[in-house]
């Protein structure tokens, strides 16, 4: 009976959403969709043009280090232009960049449309936990992010259902299977969903905010000297490490090492975001009897086993059973991290610290999915996992001797107060 109030807890929280974070919300759903076709798809078409493993892992290298370089500079313009223009931009160069990368096939302009893509992904990788955590009352903050993720995980099952069949149905109208243009039809399909994307956002209302270019300086420089800020640095930059190694390159191991075809790949990643999106619908109710640190570091941990399942089989209903259960253990925690970080510093710092903490995880990744392309590149599909292991292992044992005292601590003492003055 004890979880009826629960539910009902959980219900009462989302009916109190705000317009903007309902919007954010809808925004965040379709960019989602376009995420999934993006991911069964792009990696698959690099290689039909003729490109190997090392030639794609250098092209996310380039996206990842763009989007790390581009983290703090988006920092300084989200603060000026606020969270809605800042997401509005962003789409505006996705939108541009992703429709030259579906249709130049010069290696040259590809690792240049790379960095201009990585660019646009800053835009909303910086702005999101920020805007929502402005959004939101700190009662039914856990509940927002959770919801977020949540929905965006069926989002993306729908991206990778439709880009899981699209070449399916493209072949059955006469396109040519082996060639590049089965990919590139189905990759199109996602341009429109960015562009829906930013029908939300334009709704949204939001203040214009006063420059404070004197501030700026002086908020980076303390955010850089937060002890608390540089141990979320460390930890975002381990798990990039881990996540460049194999995320980026899911689809090619099971194209290539599992033998699947596009279609079991696309259910396979759709099931697994069928499962994440209950588990982080889950996390509230874990969090409230768990606490935040607890909760990460034992999901994180759990999802061990089923890496080291991924790396050593080559049955493709072991491996889609491992890689679902890794993939929801690992993400199904996201946000309660990104609300802890977000509380963990005051609200002007929020998109500096965010901007901090991705520059870090996308540096990392970016010189890892390099490495991890080029060890595929030479049928080596093991050891990255093995990699992945030992950071992942060291990320979520870091985060709990870090923060869990200062999570206890919070309990009697917000941790607006316990942070330093100065995402995962």
């Amino acid at each position: 009976m004890s979880s009826i109030p629960a539910i009902s807890g959980y219900l009462s929280n989302i009916r109190h959403f705000s317009h903007n974070a309902r919007s954010y919300i809808a925004y965040f759903f379709l960019l989602s969709i376009h995420l999934g076709i993006y991911s069964v798809i792009f990696n698959l078409y690099i290689l039909r043009l003729g490109f190997r493993e090392d030639l794609l892992g250098l092209m996310l290298s380039i996206t990842f280090i763009s989007t790390g370089l581009a983290a703090l500079p988006v920092a300084t313009i989200c603060d000026r232009l606020g969270r809605k223009n800042t997401l509005l931009v962003g789409i505006a160069i996705t939108t541009v960049s992703l429709l030259l990368l579906y249709t130049i096939t010069s290696l040259d302009w590809l690792l240049v449309i790379s960095a201009l893509y990585g660019i646009g992904t800053a835009f909303y990788t910086v702005a999101g936990s920020p805007f929502l955590m402005e959004n939101s009352s700190h009662e039914e903050r856990m509940y927002l992010f959770s919801m977020n993720s949540a929905l965006s995980q069926v989002a993306y099952i729908i991206g990778c259902l439709a880009g899981g069949m699209a070449p399916t149905a493209l072949r059955m109208i006469g396109v040519d299977p082996l060639g590049p243009d089965i990919y590139r039809y189905t990759l199109f399909l996602s341009l429109a969903v960015i562009a829906l994307s930013a029908i939300p956002v334009l709704s949204m209302n939001e203040p214009m905010r006063k420059p404070k270019p004197h501030k700026r300086f002086t908020v980076l420089g303390s955010a850089i000297r937060s002890a608390k800020v540089q141990k979320l640095i460390v930890i975002n930059g381990l798990v990039g490490i881990g996540a460049g190694m194999i995320v980026p390159f899911f689809n090619v191991y099971f194209h290539n090492w599992i033998s699947a075809t596009t279609d079991q790949i696309g259910f396979i990643y759709s099931t697994g975001e069928l499962v994440m999106a209950f588990g982080l619908i889950l996390i509230p109710l874990a969090v409230t009897r768990f606490g935040k640190i607890k909760t990460i570091a034992f999901t994180e941990l759990a999802s061990i086993p089923f890496l080291i399942i991924l790396a050593l089989t080559t049955n493709i209903y072991v491996a889609a059973f491992a890689y679902i259960m890794r993939m929801t253990l690992m993400n199904m925690a996201n946000p309660a991290i990104n609300n802890f970080n977000m509380e963990l510093v005051s609200d002007d710092q929020r998109a500096t610290v965010s901007s901090l903490t991705s520059m870090s995880w996308y540096l990392c990744q970016a010189l890892s999915a390099y490495l991890s392309g080029i060890m595929m590149a030479g049928s080596n599909y093991v050891l990255p996992f093995m990699v992945t292991c030992v950071t992942y292992i060291c990320s979520a044992s870091l985060y709990y001797i870090f923060f869990y005292r200062i999570e206890q601590e919070s309990l009697t003492t917000p941790l607006a107060q316990v942070a330093t003055p100065v995402k995962r």
